[in-house]
């Protein structure tokens, strides 16, 4: 019968030392940066969602399949970008009501 315990599987498998990664450094960019970023590609997202709606109703574009995958697309950046706003503004909440 095979001795499959961790001890004895740790006796078989080959010692690895964990990579030690360098801790990452602060970023320079500012997060409103990162936020306007973000708002900016949702924003496009949004649009290009809208005129390919836009191309699909007026017979320009033939391909629903494009056409909902972008309106998708949209839709969950959209749900996205909400709850973090939504995490955001519990943290502040959270921050306000800390007593000093």
């Amino acid at each position: 019968m095979n001795d499959l315990t961790i001890a004895h599987l740790q006796t078989i498998l080959p010692q690895m030392d964990a990579p030690q990664k360098p801790m990452p450094e602060a970023s320079s960019t500012p997060f409103s940066d990162y936020v306007k970023r973000s708002l900016t590609e949702v924003n496009g997202q949004m649009l290009d969602a809208d005129q390919a709606i836009n191309d699909l109703a007026s017979g320009k574009n033939q391909d629903i399949h494009n056409t909902m995958i972008a309106m998708k697309k949209a839709e969950i950046s959209f749900e996205l970008v909400l709850q973090i706003r939504n995490k955001l503004m519990s943290a502040f909440d959270e921050i306000r009501r800390m007593s000093i």
